[in-house]
């Protein structure tokens, strides 16, 4: 049952616990099934373009060229296809979670998939605006510390557009409208705001530590999927 009122954060925090005991198992199984299948697509993307370079210049040198080229970019589109598919995940879950229904983790991957680019272009658009002016500072020329005043403003603008990934994939929004969405949700709540995401943050990256070091390889893998869902 959700209170007709604004929630604070405990309240918040305890929500997303209990709808990960909940439903966690189911969540990160849909996330492995999609970062499997994006993993797949990842070494055949290497693949092919590392054999059309080698057929450019059939040598051993030009073949390790072309497969570092070729698995730089595609092993950073893995990680932006993880990344946006937990997200989408995260707000297919929203729903059933509410009601309290039943979900399966192919019925979650199902409802998110067709959000994930949607949810990745609100996560770029972002990072875009709140770390593109400090970006852009550095790559001018200017020493880190003439760009540190700009780390509030970053900070301002991170929290501002929080919500945007979620509101993408939970209200069908498009990239620029999730922004829009997430800036009139944050507006006059900006502290609260950042009272749940800090934490949110802590608490995810302190349980994807502890399963790294209590489950080996499993763990590794898995905590990934808890960095990536658990604050949205």
């Amino acid at each position: 049952m959700v209170p007709l009122r604004p929630l604070g954060p405990g309240e918040i925090l305890g929500g997303a616990l209990t709808a990960l005991r909940r439903y966690g198992g189911r969540l990160l199984g849909a996330l492995l099934l999609g970062q499997l299948g994006a993993l797949l697509g990842t070494l055949l993307l290497i693949s092919a373009a590392a054999g059309a370079a080698a057929l450019a210049s059939p040598t051993r040198t030009a073949d390790s060229r072309a497969f570092v080229h070729a698995l730089v970019p595609a092993t950073a589109l893995f990680l932006l296809v993880g990344w946006a598919l937990a997200g989408a995940l995260a707000a297919a879950l929203l729903r059933p979670a509410v009601l309290g229904r039943r979900v399966t983790a192919l019925g979650l991957l199902r409802a998110a998939l067709p959000r994930t680019p949607a949810v990745l272009g609100a996560h770029l658009l972002g990072l875009l605006a709140a770390a593109g002016p400090a970006g852009a500072a550095l790559a001018a020329g200017l020493p880190p510390l003439a760009v540190l005043p700009l780390a509030p403003v970053a900070l301002w603008l991170g929290v501002l557009f929080a919500l945007a990934p979620t509101a993408a994939g939970y209200e069908a929004l498009g990239p620029v409208a999730a922004l829009r969405r997430s800036a009139g949700l944050v507006r006059g709540a900006w502290w609260r705001t950042l009272g749940v995401t800090v934490p949110a943050g802590a608490l995810a990256v302190g349980a994807a530590y502890a399963l790294q070091q209590w489950f080996g390889i499993l763990g590794a893998l898995l905590a990934p999927a808890l960095l990536l869902t658990f604050p949205s």
